[in-house]
């Protein structure tokens, strides 16, 4: 039995995405990988150890990932869980369906 925390349904598409599109792993990038998951979201990725700044300015914590929607701050997120807007549009819902079809486009 596993004492280390559930990997959160977010992340766990995430890490999918990146190996689909052939990005894995992401901690080989000087800083965060970004990338543009649909029209609204947005994603910042940091695998180091210490902080690493985006390409949209913040400052992304260690292990974590920034999320954006419309261009806007919604959320972020460690592998076991994290801050997602609750919204109508912008939501860990809307976010979770976003990255599966990113998979699913990704594989194909």
């Amino acid at each position: 039995m596993s004492t280390e925390p559930p990997i959160s349904v977010a992340m766990d598409y995430i890490a999918q995405l990146a190996i689909a599109l052939g990005v894995a792993p992401i901690n080989t990038f000087e800083g965060c990988w970004e990338y543009q998951v649909d029209e609204q979201w947005w994603i910042a990725c940091n695998a180091h150890p210490e902080p690493k700044g985006c390409s949209r300015g913040p400052k992304v914590p260690p292990f974590h990932t920034y999320i954006e929607y419309n261009g806007w701050p919604a959320g972020l997120m460690t592998p076991y869980g994290g801050t997602i807007a609750a919204g109508e549009g912008a939501n860990e819902d809307t976010l979770v369906a976003a990255l599966a079809a990113a998979v699913e486009k990704a594989g194909n």
